[in-house]
């Protein structure tokens, strides 16, 4: 038996576009600046939109795909046995496992290497200090509507994490990936909003610079559009999968990238557990065969 689909109202939160930046690019500092120093940590600014329907998949999941709408459900059963709260078995074994779930996923991913992963937790964390180069970090879930590489930010994750198919890549198809999943139980109390990357728009993205002790990435902030579609998975269990479309360098297909963003959940039952959720990003190139340019 199917269960019931429940679309939901909520407000995103959005970049706000500034004049500014015009003048000064948007940029945000995940770095701790001395105390009495007049350097600003960001020039961004995020407000909540109007209210829009979040529809929900249940029972379409396998009506998107990557290249048409930017993301894609997947099932799949984790090892119980992974020790999540363990480095080393996140290096050793849970990556290997899920790069070789990418590959059996996305058509075309002759190469694929996870650079980077994070936990998410619907609870009050707000003394807890970030520290974007700890990828053991459990942080909050982000609101803010973004796409995590901009095409600039995605050139620099390949020359960075694997400069060995710089060439390879130009010649095939760059793409970066996100795999988003629940972690222990259904996602109910807050969960992840995906938008149908074939409604989004350039004007829509803003790109922006985040600047940390360790690395210059640039990352794509989206603008309110009444044009955007979004989308989301009930009671998201740990079994059911996004993988998500962060930068692809195909611009021929519908949908070359998807936004997505934090939201809470208005039916929701009083004793749902937290959120608690991973997510892995992966760099993905296809190989051009004979024949091919």
């Amino acid at each position: 038996m199917s269960l019931a689909t429940v679309d939901e109202q909520a407000r995103l939160v959005y970049l706000q576009w500034k004049d500014l930046y015009t003048k000064e690019k948007p940029f945000q500092v995940f770095a701790n600046v001395p105390a009495g120093s007049d350097e600003k940590l960001t020039n961004l600014v995020f407000e909540p939109g109007p209210p829009v329907t979040i529809h929900d998949l249940r029972g379409h999941e396998d009506g998107f795909s990557l290249d048409g709408n930017g993301f894609t459900v997947i099932r799949d059963e984790m090892p119980g046995s992974y020790d999540l709260d363990s480095r080393e078995c996140m290096k050793n074994d849970v990556v290997p496992y899920l790069e070789d779930l990418v590959k059996r996923h996305v058509e075309g991913a002759d190469f694929v290497r996870c650079f980077d992963w994070g936990f998410r937790k619907n609870v009050d964390m707000s003394v807890v200090k970030m520290d974007v180069n700890d990828k053991m970090q459990v942080l909050n879930p982000g609101k803010q509507v973004h796409c995590d590489q901009s095409p600039t930010g995605a050139l620099g994750r390949l020359n960075n994490h694997a400069p060995e198919m710089r060439d390879k890549a130009k010649k095939g198809r760059l793409r970066i990936i996100n795999m988003w999943r629940p972690l222990y139980h259904p996602a109910k109390d807050n969960t992840l909003a995906v938008c149908d990357g074939s409604t989004i728009d350039t004007s829509d993205l803003v790109e922006a610079d985040h600047i940390s002790t360790t690395y210059l990435g640039s990352t794509m902030y989206g603008l309110y559009s009444s044009n955007q579609r979004w989308h989301y998975l009930r009671n998201q269990t740990p079994e059911e999968v996004f993988l998500i479309k962060i930068f692809d360098s195909n611009f021929q297909v519908a949908a070359k990238c998807s936004l997505h963003a934090a939201f809470d959940c208005t039916k929701v039952d009083q004793d749902a557990l937290p959120r608690e959720s991973m997510e892995m990003r992966f760099i993905v190139v296809s190989v051009p065969h004979d024949g091919e340019d």
